[in-house]
């Protein structure tokens, strides 16, 4: 496991970050194009300026920008680059976890053609000041919620925001 790990932090470093940082610019230039939004590293494919996302409609410029580079950066480098096929895979731990459901931890293992894929969620609830937050890590590729495609993501939240059990 701390193998995977590593390996996840280490291409959360020197591939995730830089183009982060590169995006900023690049985000705010295309904004101001024609540029719809879903494609490129910097784009994000299922909802391009999140001018129809159901949760998070834009009302302008900075709405989208926060959107793609705040919210969800580097969205198609994750998903269609360094996405990888979905197969069958073992799942070891409570399935049924998440910072909307109930605390806890699963790894889930995929074996593919050229080495295996993972997932590990952790979620770790506690109170502070009378509120619900919890410590939320994910980490390798987004296997379980995928059908077709999982993502990579290097996800650590130690304030989010807890509405489960």
């Amino acid at each position: 496991m701390f193998k995977n790990i590593s390996i996840s932090f280490f291409i959360f470093l020197f591939v995730c970050i830089p183009a982060m940082v590169i995006s900023v610019p690049v985000v705010a230039v295309l904004l101001l194009t024609s540029w719809d939004g879903r494609t490129t590293i910097f784009g994000n494919a299922k909802w391009g300026r999140a001018n129809d996302h159901f949760a998070y409609p834009t009302k302008g410029y900075w709405q989208e920008f926060n959107w793609l580079v705040l919210r969800n950066p580097v969205n198609n480098l994750a998903g269609q680059f360094l996405g990888v096929p979905q197969r069958p895979y073992e799942l070891i731990g409570d399935e049924n976890i998440g910072d909307k459901i109930a605390g806890g931890f699963y790894a889930i293992h995929m074996p593919l053609e050229d080495g295996p894929a993972w997932e590990y969620y952790w979620i770790k609830p506690y109170n502070i000041l009378d509120q619900k937050r919890c410590i939320r890590a994910r980490i390798g590729w987004k296997i379980k919620d995928n059908i077709g495609k999982a993502a990579f993501v290097f996800a650590i939240n130690p304030w989010k925001k807890y509405l489960g059990k």
